[in-house]
């Protein structure tokens, strides 16, 4: 592999990258980078190096970290000494039993509000937003409800620190209102005195993400917006791409909104971490026989849904029963480590439903439910907080004219799957190379339980390629080479097929949304390799051996 990444012209494998971009590898001066668009959300996610599930998240809490206020009943003023050894943090003096806010948040669905706090003469902060409330104990590390109904109150110390803390409180509010606190004495009192306090952040979710500073504007993190998804399912990192899909549940991990019938059920249990690798999994407690139920969801079409299980202790069976009303039931062995389980499907039906049942009394931990619409086979993670959500399709496009390289009239395309491509594709989905303002083009399709190279304009149509195991395509490394008159294929080490042409065939275009050239399938993409010239056979059967 080093000679033939050294002879290549272009070599892309998933490594660096940027929002909106993909850097090669080769070459090195940017001049081969592909672009790389998704839409406008943040509802994409990827496994990271981490092997934990990674999201998009946002600060949407304006001037975060502005404090700053006029108010005869309390004195707040900067410069002071923050836990991120900064002097960004702010001394709040108050001055009479009042609150001091941070106004006009605009709650949708679950959300979590936190801020940093230490203790100064007090050591008590109340928190009123929305009609729910918690108070946080700045001394001894301890989070109350204090009225309404929040989900949770949390409050962890900062690492690195013995005095700071970070609050948090979620909640499940549609509505544009203020944050109001208030400090107090260890009794809970409304006296005068002085706390410190930094950094507020509002966030979708049942917890708190990293903090980001905004001013004006929202400010995104994680998994943003047109960041290609480099997944580490596998050993090496690969490229993720998907088409468009819909969640249509609602809410994705809280599940105080389903019909609980014999269960107890605990929101951002501290006992185990979730997929995500945060406390924000839910555990299920049942009587054996009961469980969940989600329904009445409209669709229309076939669905495929999924959903994240631990146990608690052991092997225990979970019955999926009419998992979207007309399947016969499924039995699941749910173990000590986090799977997701699957069920696809179309019975014809107008309304979905979720039934997980038969929950031990030993319990269940579950996490990131999904229904995906019009879908016949399940994709990565959509989380949902209130409402349901779509992610985009997953568009590749090269910034280069790629004739630049290859040679004249000839040159080999390489690439690999970390999986296996177009295991579940059921239309003509392809992944093609041609030109970008003519007829000339080539391309890997799947179709249902084929799979095959298609050329069009070429003296032939459609080549198949031997490597279909019980509807499943199994090739991984595919290649082709043309040299002014014949083109040569090889797949997993074997030579495929040949054909002679005529035309002028200089391919100037890769991944190009529309035109023939949508990059739509679902599949871990880890390698593509241009070359100049045509290799030689052994060249292409050594490159393309698993």
């Amino acid at each position: 592999m080093a000679n033939a990444l050294e002879a290549a012209s272009l070599v892309m494998i998933p490594s660096g990258y940027e929002d909106g971009t993909l850097g090669s590898l080769k070459p090195t001066d940017g001049s081969g980078d592909f672009t790389f668009s998704r839409g406008s959300n943040l509802s994409a996610t990827r496994i990271n190096e981490q092997g934990y599930i990674e999201k998009g998240y946002e600060n949407t809490l304006l001037a975060s970290n502005d404090w700053a206020q006029s108010d005869s009943q309390y004195e707040i003023t900067g410069g002071e000494a923050g836990y991120d050894g900064t002097n960004d943090a702010w001394l709040v003096n108050k001055l009479a039993a009042a609150y001091f806010s941070k106004d006009a948040l605009v709650l949708t669905g679950v959300m979590t509000i936190s801020f940093y706090a230490k203790a100064g003469s007090l050591d008590r902060i109340f928190v009123f937003i929305g009609g729910e409330a918690a108070r946080f104990d700045l001394t001894n590390g301890n989070a109350v409800k204090a009225g309404g109904a929040p989900i949770a109150q949390t409050i962890e110390l900062v690492s690195g620190t013995t005095d700071w803390y970070r609050c948090s409180i979620t909640i499940n509010k549609s509505v544009t209102t203020n944050l109001l606190l208030k400090p107090q004495n260890s009794l809970n009192q409304d006296v005068v005195g002085t706390i410190y306090i930094q950094d507020a952040m509002l966030n979708q979710g049942l917890v708190a993400y990293p903090y980001i500073e905004t001013t004006t504007a929202p400010v995104a993190g994680g998994i943003l917006e047109d960041m290609p998804r480099l997944d580490w399912s596998g050993s090496c990192p690969s490229l993720l791409l998907e088409p468009s899909r819909t969640n249509l549940l609602t809410y994705s991990e809280y599940y105080n909104g389903w019909t609980q019938s014999g269960t107890t059920l605990t929101t951002n249990t501290t006992e185990t971490l979730s997929p995500e690798g945060l406390y924000n999994a839910s555990k299920l407690v049942g009587n054996g026989t009961t469980g969940v139920i989600n329904s009445g969801i409209a669709k229309t079409g076939s669905v495929a849904i999924s959903v994240y299980l631990k146990s608690v202790s052991g092997s225990v069976n979970v019955t999926f029963k009419d998992p979207y009303g007309g399947l016969a039931n499924e039995v699941k062995s749910v173990t000590t480590e986090w799977q997701r389980f699957d069920f696809i499907g179309d019975n014809g039906a107008s309304f979905a439903g979720f039934w997980i049942d038969d929950i031990p009394s030993s319990g269940i931990y579950m996490w990131g439910a999904q229904l995906e619409q019009d879908a016949t086979y399940p994709t990565s993670y959509i989380p949902t907080y209130g409402v349901s959500q779509t992610r985009l399709k997953d568009v590749l496009d090269s910034n280069a004219d790629l004739s630049n390289y290859f040679g004249n009239g000839q040159g080999t395309f390489y690439f690999e799957f970390a999986d296996q491509p177009y295991k579940y594709l059921s239309s003509n989905e392809t992944i093609n190379l041609g030109l970008r303002d003519g007829d000339y083009q080539l391309g890997l399709v799947g179709r249902s339980t084929l799979q095959f190279f298609t050329f069009t304009n070429f003296p032939t149509i459609n080549q198949f390629i031997n490597n279909v195991t019980g509807g499943i395509a199994v090739a991984r490394k595919y290649l082709l080479k043309w040299n002014g008159s014949e083109v040569r294929c090889y797949v997993n080490g074997e030579f495929q097929f040949e054909f002679s042409y005529s035309v002028d065939f200089q391919p100037n275009n890769f991944g190009r949304n529309g035109g023939g050239y949508d990059n739509t399938f679902g599949e871990l993409f880890s390698q593509m390799l241009f070359f100049p010239t045509a290799l030689s056979d052994s060249e292409c059967i050594a490159l393309t051996t698993i």
